[in-house]
This record gives structure tokens, C-alpha cells and sequence, in this order.
């Protein structure tokens, strides 16, 4: 009996040194292990974006009194979960933009804070109403809102999983409701044998 238990002991022992390792750390994000969108991938997502919108036509040629500018949402139009992302994304977005110092950023939260906007807000998708940038516009001294979309193609063969992502970011202006930037940001996540 004393031998069973004994080993019984060092089995469970041996069990538990062998299980799950925790990593901490920045290599602890190379790794992905599901295609949801992670960290990394969102931090490509806002460089390569960032990169585009900063170097584009319009950017360079809006005029310094015309910068007050705010980040809408990012319409989640895959099968994964990720809208915690996407807000995430939208943060980051705004960080970037702040800390840059060349438009003014009104706050996503700021905008949230009023039911009746956040209902407007919500129409704002790709199919933007003139008359509800225009009030949000008026309303916050808005000139440039961004939003977006995120679309997802996916390719499942055995075990194996493909989500290509296709993300569209796109500046509308306010006064005239045109789009005057425009970009796409593609992410693929891999599951393999």
C-alpha cells in the first residue's frame, strides 16, 4: 500500500513538472495560437496604416486649422470574436494620432458618452449618412471622422484553418461627406497540422 501511494505520489509529481509552461514576456507574443486577431497583428495592422495615412496626399495637405479629427469604429463583419481588438485597435489609433501632434483628436469615449450619438454613430458603417456626420460634425468641431469595416475570408481543410482578413479604413470629411483617404490593411492567421 505505502509503495502504491508512493508512487502514485511521484507520478502525479512528474505529471505536473511535464504540463503547461507559462512564458512571459515579448517573445511571448511571437507565437500566435488561434486566428483571432492578436497584439502583433494589430500592431502591423496600425503601422502599415499609420504608415499610408501619414504620407498620403491628404495628410500633407490639410490645412492646420482643419485637424480636429475622431476615430468612429471598426464594423466587425467576421465569424471571430474580436471586437475587444478592434477596440483596442481604435486606442491605439488614437494614441498614435495624439502623441504624433499633428490633428487634434476628439475622443472615441467623448463621442460614446451621448446615447443619441452612439445611435447615430452605430449608421456610420460604410454607408455614411451625410446628415449625422454633419450634426457629429457641429456638435464636437469635428472636421475628419475615420471608421471602418473588417471582412474575413476563411478556408478550413482537415485540421487546417486559414482567416484572411481584410481590413478597410477609410477618412471621410465632414463638410462634404467625401472620402478623402482610403486603405486597406490585409492580416492572415494560419492553423497548421
Amino acid at each position: 500500500m505505502f509503495r502504491t501511494l508512493t508512487l502514485l505520489t511521484c507520478c502525479a509529481l512528474l505529471t505536473g513538472c511535464f504540463g503547461p509552461s507559462v512564458v512571459r514576456g515579448p517573445g511571448a507574443d511571437e507565437a500566435a495560437l488561434s486566428t483571432k486577431l492578436d497584439r502583433v497583428d494589430l500592431e502591423g495592422a496600425l503601422d502599415s496604416w499609420y504608415q499610408e495615412f501619414d504620407s498620403s496626399k491628404f495628410a500633407m495637405s490639410i490645412d492646420s486649422a482643419d485637424r480636429k479629427i475622431a476615430i468612429l469604429s471598426i464594423d466587425n463583419d467576421t465569424s471571430e470574436h474580436i471586437d475587444s481588438g478592434l477596440r483596442n485597435l481604435i486606442e491605439s489609433f488614437e494614441t498614435k494620432l495624439v502623441n504624433d501632434g499633428v490633428f487634434a483628436v476628439v475622443s472615441n469615449d467623448t463621442l460614446a458618452a451621448d446615447a443619441i450619438l452612439r445611435e447615430r454613430k452605430r449608421s456610420l458603417g460604410d454607408d455614411v449618412d451625410s446628415a449625422t456626420i454633419a450634426a457629429l460634425g457641429k456638435e464636437f468641431g469635428i472636421h475628419y471622422f475615420v471608421h471602418g469595416r473588417i471582412g474575413e475570408t476563411t478556408e478550413k481543410l482537415g485540421d487546417r484553418k486559414r482567416v484572411q482578413y481584410y481590413l478597410f479604413l477609410k477618412v471621410t470629411e465632414v463638410a462634404t461627406t467625401r472620402r478623402v483617404f482610403q486603405s486597406e490593411v490585409p492580416i492572415t492567421k494560419q492553423i497548421t497540422d
